[in-house]
């Protein structure tokens, strides 16, 4: 009998997948995994007149070996014996969209799109059904006799579509890779490359919980026409576009991984600094993605909200020193920091005051700016007022920042473009506020947090700054956040809030602070502290002799 007790608790990414991974292929050989094995021990056991009914050709016989080969007729009971008869119904509920996918029963008017979202919202509603969905595929796909040519390929492109969704039990795996497995090495070739996609997509739904959302109209017609993946765009800061092979699989990890290698960046540490984010509604609306979110699942979301949405790759934690030896990472490290230097928010000045080292520091980013485009002539007046923060430019008049700019024009004149970017971030870099994400904070309960301000948020904490100088007002360490979360706006307000709330495990305090981009400051407040947890968890772990390194 099949109980509660058989489904598979959800584990952690490194648990689910070094669980899948202890299956050793030559104990997969063993005919005990066969899936006739399975159903004798879980399948509806024949009755003790099973002879009579085999005579009369009966029409789901419940030999072992009849009983996991293709059936022309639905199912009337569930082939798994469980403990709860209220199964039943849904199993033969769950065979039949299998067989109107695969044109074995009349679509009844029903979309091939809504059969499988009928299909995967049965499985996901019922957890039992799990398994007796994934044996009722086997089943049709094994010895397939159907009058229809192609019966047994949307089969196993059903199989590909569930093995993306839902994990099995720990009891069926070893029957479900043995038969996978096999696909793979018959001597018919003609499922062996989709029987290695299953047995992949089944990897990652160990790794990272399965894919939620049902596939888009377009994404069913690509997988049942045998296409697997489709080319997305992402966008790296300045508007440089990368179009990635996104697979039914393919998470937020695997994205930035792969950015991070054309980017020269192959360590784990480096990988976790960068994140993907969905932007919608014209920009207004900027969600960074968990590493762990499927990237089809977020695309036909955010398709139904905003056709034109899109996909940017950024760096939100700036613990790793910089690398300029690869063009593209300067590139990209260089577009990303630019915005927020112009706007002036690297720059403090002390009582609105420009020091002498400020003006010298700030015609040299000038002329390195101007010389990134790969410019030799002067900067004209109206280049400067965008290179020069505005508040700094009316510091002193146009033509004297023109006289600073073009001494230090000369100076950066034999570099190459990628070398003004790669100096202009070495010197960036030493500013107290780089590598922060800013938020316009509306309204703040801090007393002593004088409001509209800008936050910067980074690896040493929430950086509350006057709007103008951008002098420091207060500053929460990181340590010391222990949640943050968004709240609709309340009547009459036009901005969302976030609670913070800030001290320690003995005491504590809720601080609300009124944003527009709300949800963008809880996940990126989540990321630079998980990374300090990961930082501590490491420093922990290292021996002693390595601490000091850190």
């Amino acid at each position: 009998m099949y109980s509660h007790t058989h489904i598979h608790k959800q584990t952690n990414t490194q648990e689910g997948l070094g669980e899948f991974l202890e299956m050793d292929e030559s104990v997969l050989q063993d005919t005990q995994y066969d899936m006739v094995e399975f159903a004798k021990k879980y399948y509806r056991q024949p009755t003790a007149n099973s002879d009579s009914v085999k005579s009369k050709k009966s029409r789901d016989t419940r030999d072992p070996f009849e009983m996991v080969k293709f059936s022309k007729t639905p199912l009337s009971e569930s082939l798994i014996e469980f403990t709860d008869p209220g199964m039943n119904r849904v199993a033969t509920d769950i065979f039949l969209s299998v067989m109107r996918f695969m044109g074995d029963h009349p679509m009844k008017g029903l979309t091939e799109q809504e059969v499988v979202t009928t299909f995967l919202k049965l499985i996901g509603e019922f957890g039992l059904m799990k398994d007796e969905a994934y044996c009722q595929l086997l089943k049709q796909i094994t010895g397939n006799t159907s009058s229809k040519p192609d019966s047994c390929q949307r089969g196993w492109r059903l199989l590909y579509i569930l093995t993306a969704f839902h994990r099995c039990s720990e009891v069926l795996k070893p029957f479900l890779l043995k038969f996978l497995q096999d696909a793979c090495r018959s001597p018919e070739a003609m499922f062996q490359g989709i029987g290695k996609a299953c047995e992949q997509n089944l990897r990652k739904t160990y790794q990272y919980g399965g894919r939620t959302i049902p596939p888009s109209s377009m994404e069913l017609k690509a997988i049942v026409a045998g296409r697997s993946s489709k080319r997305q765009l992402f966008l790296l800061p300045g508007g440089i576009e990368r179009q990635l092979k996104i697979k039914t699989c393919s998470v937020a990890l695997d994205v930035i991984e792969e950015l991070c290698y054309e980017m020269g960046l192959h360590r784990l540490e480096a990988v976790d600094e960068y994140t993907v984010f969905l932007v919608t509604n014209r920009g207004q609306n900027v969600r960074p993605l968990n590493k762990r979110e499927y990237i089809l699942d977020i695309a036909t979301e955010a398709e139904l909200v905003d056709s034109n949405y899109s996909l940017w790759f950024r760096r939100v934690i700036w613990t790793q020193p910089l690398k300029f030896d690869n063009e593209l990472c300067v590139t990209m490290h260089y577009n990303q920091v630019l915005p927020d230097y112009r706007k002036g928010l690297m720059n403090i000045l002390p009582r609105g005051k420009v020091s002498e080292q400020q003006f010298l520091q700030i015609s040299k980013l000038s002329a390195l700016q101007h010389r990134s485009k790969d410019i030799i002539f002067i900067p004209s007046i109206h280049e400067l007022s965008e290179y020069i923060p505005p508040p700094l430019f009316g510091k002193q008049p146009p033509q004297a920042w023109v006289t600073m700019v073009t001494q230090h024009m000369q100076q950066v004149q034999s570099l190459t473009s990628h070398q003004a970017r790669a100096q202009f971030l070495g010197l960036v870099s030493a500013f107290p506020m780089f590598g922060s994400s800013f938020f316009y904070i509306q309204s703040s309960s801090i007393g002593s947090i004088y409001a509209p301000c800008i936050l910067a948020v980074n690896q040493h904490g929430l950086h509350f700054l006057n709007k103008d100088t951008h002098e420091l007002q207060g500053v929460v360490p990181l340590t010391e956040v222990q949640s943050a979360r968004t709240q609709r706006p309340s009547a009459g307000a036009s901005y969302p809030y976030v609670d913070l709330t800030l001290g320690d495990l003995t005491t504590h305090r809720v601080t609300q602070i009124q944003l527009e981009q709300g949800l963008e400051l809880c996940r990126v407040i989540a990321m630079h502290v998980e990374n300090m947890l990961s930082l501590r968890e490491k420093r922990l772990t290292l021996p002693a002799s390595e601490i000091t390194v850190l």
